[in-house]
């Protein structure tokens, strides 16, 4: 039989043992806790840094496209003026320069305004080079892209052949009143200029960069000479751009020898791409540190198991909370960025507002007094009435857009009074002109309580939803009409049984410039949200394809003395 003595060294033993083999065990736990915790950690990372590139390219996409389709859409403009395609048509040079002087001192980022033949010689620019005239273009790109569908277009990066700086052009065709091209206009546009928009924009930790459809370099911030175009056509991401994609990746750039977390992106609408990078290295370079400070305490803190879950419980939860924030963030971003775009256009409008009111309102209001004078003069012909009526809607609807157009460009602060809101749904009702197929129900409550706002202002709005209802029915349908009493106020809502708008494009109607529709210009619902604003009013949409829309307004109700 064994003695105490002899069994008290085993037990020692077995307990040192026991306590080894439990610190052994806390120490691998520890190890593997803190090991995949720092593993999130680097992803989460990794996560943030690539969801902030992504937000950051798709506002320089969006702020890009703005610029540049405001720029062709000013090209657009200057096509359609009567007296420059008059000019273009008899080939009057001194004229056409005059129009051409004209582009170029109101908007100074399109340098060097030209105008070719349907075949790409070279007959007008701005200033004037002579040693340029009769010269063909059409082996250049802008040329080819113009001439496939007769389309506006954004080339390529080129050498200008005036003093070989790198430029792009926009260009976009000159069609008479029958659609036949007469012509192109087009400007060269210095990557200098694109340069100058996005040197501002900062990205943590790393850049941004915009490639042509071909990868050359439209704007980097360090590679800008005419010799580097060309040093990122092969480079990995710009190869998944010219496929066509999009997206997130971990990549090489083998022209820096770094490997990068990108997120790029395509300007459908122009053909390029713009990518937003960061090193990988200096984006991890917090979490290696914290990695290797946390291991070398958990080797020798195994004791501290709790505190340390502790810590990592409060670091997960820490991080929770950063991408709640990321996420936050990254709203706030692509709001902004959407205000930006807006205001982009806006500004754009205001300056082609000036003078499209004049050139057109004078010889618009001679256009309806001359239809008013040949109906009371002309013999009654029904065929001569038809064509004179067809005559006075297409001088309203013009009127129409050129006032939309100036509205939504300068909105004067209104001037309100209490108004009685069924009244002015009747008086718009009663000036309205609608198609004959269009049944309007008027379902107007008789003791609304009236409220604070400008009644020409609002009148305006009422005639805006109604006559896009009304347009939205082609085929015939029921227009509804109903006013009542809301919280606070009273509503007024405009239904149609038209075609409905597609859910896509629900965020998007009230933009300026963006329309579904063959006739008009996007301007309408615009300026009717403007309008509503401005007099502390709100309207809203409901929509389905196939059944018609619903536009919502309410106004708050407020007193004389208030």
């Amino acid at each position: 039989m064994a003695s105490r003595s002899d069994l008290s060294p085993r037990a020692g033993r077995r307990a040192r043992w026991a306590t080894a083999v439990i610190l052994a065990g806390l120490t691998v736990i520890v190890l593997l806790a803190s090991g995949y915790f720092f593993v999130r950690s680097i992803y989460l990372e990794e996560a943030k840094s690539l969801a902030e590139s992504e937000a950051i390219a798709r506002g320089v996409a969006a702020f890009i496209e703005a610029r540049e389709e405001g720029l062709l859409k000013v090209l657009q403009s200057y096509a359609g003026r009567f007296r420059f395609r008059e000019a273009i048509k008899r080939r009057n040079r001194e004229e056409a320069v005059r129009h051409l002087r004209q582009l170029a001192e109101t908007f100074p980022e399109l340098d060097w305004p030209f105008l070719t033949g349907p075949d790409g010689v070279l007959w007008a620019i701005y200033p004037e080079a002579p040693e340029l005239y009769g010269r063909s273009f059409a082996h250049r790109d802008w040329y080819r892209g113009v001439s496939r569908e007769w389309r506006s277009y954004m080339s390529e990066v080129f050498p200008a052949a005036r003093d070989q700086a790198p430029v792009v052009s926009l260009v976009m065709p000159i069609r008479d009143l029958d659609g036949k091209v007469i012509g192109i206009i087009g400007s060269a546009q210095r990557l200098e200029t694109i340069r100058q928009w996005l040197l501002p924009i900062q990205v943590p930790d790393g850049d941004l960069y915009v490639v042509d459809r071909k990868g050359q370099l439209v704007f980097h911030r360090t590679r800008f000479g005419p010799e580097q175009v060309n040093d990122y056509s092969r480079v990995p991401v710009v190869e998944r751009l010219l496929r066509g994609e999009e997206g997130l990746v971990e990549l090489e750039n083998p022209v820096e020898g770094q490997v990068r977390l990108s997120a790029y992106r395509l300007l459908p609408a122009l053909g390029w791409g713009v990518v937003v990078h960061r090193e990988k290295s200096l984006v991890l370079q917090r979490a290696r540190t914290l990695i290797l400070v946390s291991g070398t305490a958990g080797i020798f803190l195994a004791a501290a198991l709790a505190f340390l879950g502790g810590v990592a419980v409060r670091n997960q939860r820490r991080t929770e909370r950063v991408l709640v924030a990321l996420e936050e963030k990254t709203r706030e971003l692509e709001a902004a960025q959407e205000e930006l775009v807006r205001k982009e256009r806006l500004a754009i409008l205001g300056q082609l507002a000036g003078g499209v009111s004049h050139e057109l309102r004078n010889p618009l209001g001679v256009m309806k007094n001359s239809v008013y004078y040949l109906k009371m003069v002309l013999p009654e012909d029904e065929r001569v009435r038809k064509h004179l009526g067809i005559m006075e809607r297409e001088v309203t609807t013009a009127t129409r857009i050129v006032t939309d157009l100036l509205d939504i460009a300068r909105t004067k602060p209104p001037s309100q009074a209490p108004t009685d809101l069924s009244e002015l749904v009747r008086e718009v009702l009663d000036r309205t002109p609608l198609a004959e197929n269009v049944e309007v129900v008027a379902r107007l409550a008789p003791d609304l309580p009236p409220v604070a706002v400008d009644a020409l202002q609002v009148q305006q709005v009422l005639g805006n939803l109604i006559t896009n209802g009304a347009q939205a029915m082609p085929e015939g349908g029921t227009l509804t009409i109903e006013t009542a009493r809301a919280e606070g106020g009273a509503r007024v809502a405009v239904s149609d049984t038209g075609v409905g708008i597609a859910p896509e494009n629900l965020e998007k109607i009230f933009q300026p410039l963006f329309t579904t529709k063959a006739k008009g210009i996007g301007l309408g619902l615009a300026v009717a949200q403007g309008l509503a604003e401005a007099n502390g009013g709100t309207i809203s949409v409901e929509s389905a394809v196939g059944r018609g829309s619903r536009f919502l307004v309410v106004f708050p109700q407020k007193t004389k003395e208030e």
